[in-house]
Parts: structure tokens; sequence; C-alpha cells
């Protein structure tokens, strides 16, 4: 009995510190309405991805003003870097299909996500420049 409690102990140990793994970086969100964009980095960079999501969500979650808001990707024409806001924050103007341009605030860290012909694609709020939705 005494050399089967360290054993049971080592397995026990073993399950905990393996069901504390992370999931891989190489996976993204894939939301269940597809939807398509071509992003273009600080860098000038464009890439065109397929199950495009902001946060793993099919909306932008931003600030107007105070007012924390959403506005679902079927309604986005494209987003528009416009400056560095400070602690933390970025503003864009998202223009909507209807011809209306909405000023948003986003967290700096907040991310798009994407597939391409060349696999994942994930991007920083503060590196983007432009997001064109088709």
């Amino acid at each position: 009995m005494r050399r089967v409690v360290p054993v049971v102990w080592i397995m026990l140990g073993w399950v905990v510190l393996v069901a504390m793994g992370a999931a891989p970086e190489s996976e993204v969100p894939v939301p269940e309405v597809e939807f398509t964009a071509t992003v273009t980095d600080d860098q000038g960079i464009s890439t065109k991805c397929t199950s495009s999501s902001w946060e793993g969500e099919v909306f932008f979650k931003a600030m107007r003003g105070n007012a924390f808001i959403t506005i679902p990707f079927e309604k986005v024409k494209k987003a528009v870097f416009v400056a560095e806001a400070g602690r933390g924050k970025v503003d864009f103007q998202i223009m909507l299909k209807s011809g209306e341009v909405v000023a948003v605030t986003f967290d700096e860290d907040a991310r798009f996500f994407g597939k391409t012909g060349f696999g994942t694609y994930r991007i920083l709020a503060k590196n983007i420049r432009e997001i064109v939705f088709e």
C-alpha cells in the first residue's frame, strides 16, 4: 500500500498539470457566421482574412464617449485608425454600409482574428490601420 500512494499522487499531479495547459497559439476562434475582410497593418501590409472576428465575436465592442457599444460586422463597410488615444486606447472611425460614420475607441490590446490561405491571423487593435469588409 505504501508503494501505491506515491504512484497515485504522481499520476494525480500529472493530470492536474496537463489540464492547466492553454490552447495552442496557432488557433483562432471560428465564428458561426462567415465574414471576409482585408486588414492593413501599421506596416502597410494587407491581408485577406476569412472567419473574421473581433475578440471571437462578429461585432466590434467599443466605447463611444462613456458608453459601451457593439456594432455588428454586417453593418460595417470599414474601420479606419484615427489616432492613439492614450491610456491603452486607440480611436477608430467605423464607416457603416448606410454611409454613417461612428467614432469609437478600442482597447489597444483588443484582437482581430481570421484565417488566411497560409494559416491563422491575429492582430492587436493598436497595429491595425484599416479593416475593409467584403
